[in-house]
């Protein structure tokens, strides 16, 4: 297949797009590798990555792209839309040290957050790699946050470095490619089940936030449940689950508040009163420290993709 397959395919999956004239979406496959090679039609492989740099404006929605794409955003933040496990559209934020996974045959948008956003695409083929795929949105959990995981970020490097378009390379870059789906399946999977090395007041304490959100907690109220200094609490927490408890509980509690402001009627003092937040002011103050905007701006301009 030519090279300029994959490009066409882009252009014909998307719905909207919004460029200023410091990039073009063309620009994307300027890295774009030959899909003709024997190994193609069994092993994963690479279609195209880029290092961008765009401004606001820049937006684009896309579907019916028969690919996987990677985002890694270096600098600023960008955001993206899409449904989450539950098939309800969300907004995720894509910060500096984020790794996003992203399934282009469904409806997605990408948008531009800040000024200025810096990350490297990449596109892979669907195929195996859907199995990780499938398997990594059903624990609702699509975005690393790359320092954390060393393995992760190892994968990923190598994807990135290997750049020369033969065979050989290709197969080696198919390898890569597994090893980084296989690594963030891994991660997610001993998060979602507290299995492997997280200790069991751990996985107990992240057990009751995502199914009892609710609930009044505090730091020194685990830290005695548990029978531990709340310095200790901290950062054993964070380093399975990537943030610090109380920081862990608010992302739980603003994003099933996301998915209540575009489902429902509700008011948002009485979401705020739903994810267990009881000051409407605090609520409203934490769900724009952590999407950027207000609870009512967010139901409002939120995009409808289905």
């Amino acid at each position: 297949m030519p090279q300029a397959l994959f490009s066409t395919e882009f252009f014909s999956s998307l719905i909207a797009s919004e460029t200023s004239s410091r990039f073009s979406l063309s620009d994307y496959f300027e890295n774009a590798y030959r899909r003709d090679f024997d190994y193609c039609s069994f092993l994963p492989h690479e279609l195209c990555h880029r290092e961008v740099s765009v401004t606001s404006p820049f937006s684009y929605e896309a579907a019916g792209l028969d690919a996987l794409c990677i985002v890694h955003t270096t600098r600023g933040a960008g955001k993206l839309f899409c449904e989450n496990a539950n098939g309800i559209n969300a907004g995720y934020d894509l910060v500096k040290g984020t790794l996003a996974i992203i399934d282009c045959r469904k409806k997605h948008k990408l948008v531009c957050q800040h000024n200025i956003w810096e990350y490297t695409i990449c596109f892979v083929s669907t195929g195996v790699l859907d199995y990780y795929y499938q398997k990594i949105h059903s624990m609702g959990e699509f975005i690393y946050r790359l320092e954390k995981y060393s393995d992760v970020r190892t994968a990923w490097e190598l994807i990135l470095k290997n750049t020369v378009d033969d065979e050989i390379h290709g197969i080696l870059r198919a390898r890569e490619i597994v090893s980084l789906f296989t690594q963030l399946y891994l991660a997610r999977a001993i998060e979602h089940t507290g299995s492997y090395h997280v200790p069991s007041y751990i996985a107990d304490i992240h057990h009751r936030f995502v199914t009892a959100y609710a609930e009044p907690y505090s730091l020194d109220e685990l830290a005695g449940r548990y029978n531990i200094n709340k310095f200790r609490l901290c950062r054993e927490f964070a380093k399975y689950y990537e943030y610090t408890p109380m920081q862990y509980l608010n992302k739980v509690r603003i994003d099933r508040a996301k998915e209540l402001l575009l489902t429902t009627d509700e008011k948002i003092v009485d979401i705020s009163q739903m994810v267990g937040i009881e000051n409407t002011n605090h609520f409203i103050r934490l769900f724009k420290e952590k999407t950027g905007v207000t609870p009512l701006t967010y139901r409002r301009e939120t995009p409808v993709l289905d």
